[in-house]
């Protein structure tokens, strides 16, 4: 197994956040940068995967030094990723109404082969190092591949097709009254 596993784990990801994650009834998508940004409001809804992402960021982070804790943190991460197939309906960002979930698109795919490249490389590794010294390290790639992931998250917060009301979610919309 190459050296360059999070590299390519990291291009993937990144790669992911350029499609749309969902595919969802009466023509509405999400794209997966949204579904990023604001996956944590899933919370109150019983949606618990995107703290795949959370998780994955610890095993990347982790990957030298604690191999193991790496590995088991990337195999979590991968679990909640394909936790996701049971989602059967997301709110859009137009309507703010629960929309049945139809498919994933190209960027929920990558996110999981991402994760499942992470956990391929760290077992391989684990496999194979004796020692913490064994493990590759950080290439100048990776650190670009960071740096670019999270301008790419802070443009997002500026974007105005993004934006995202939680609270239009959370309230239940407005009876019209007949007289």
């Amino acid at each position: 197994m190459t050296a360059f596993y999070l590299t390519c784990s990291l291009a993937l990801y990144l790669l992911a956040l350029c499609f749309d994650g969902a595919l969802m009834s009466a023509g509405r998508h999400m794209p997966a940068l949204q579904m990023l940004l604001y996956g944590p409001w899933g919370v109150p809804f019983g949606l618990f995967q995107w703290f795949a992402n959370p998780l994955l960021a610890v095993a990347i982070l982790a990957h030298r030094r604690y191999r193991r804790l790496a590995l088991v943190a990337g195999l979590g991460a991968l679990y909640l990723a394909a936790s996701s197939f049971g989602i059967e309906r997301l709110p859009d960002n137009i309507s703010y109404a629960f929309q049945e979930r139809t498919g994933f698109g190209a960027g929920f795919y990558l996110w999981l082969a991402s994760i499942a490249v992470f956990c391929a490389g760290q077992a391989w590794h684990c496999w194979k190092a004796r020692s913490s010294a064994d493990m590759p390290g950080w290439h100048w790639l990776d650190v670009a591949l960071i740096a670019a992931l999270a301008l790419a998250l802070y443009a997002a917060t500026q974007m105005p097709s993004l934006r995202f009301e939680p609270g239009k979610v959370l309230m239940p919309p407005e009876q019209l009254q007949a007289f």
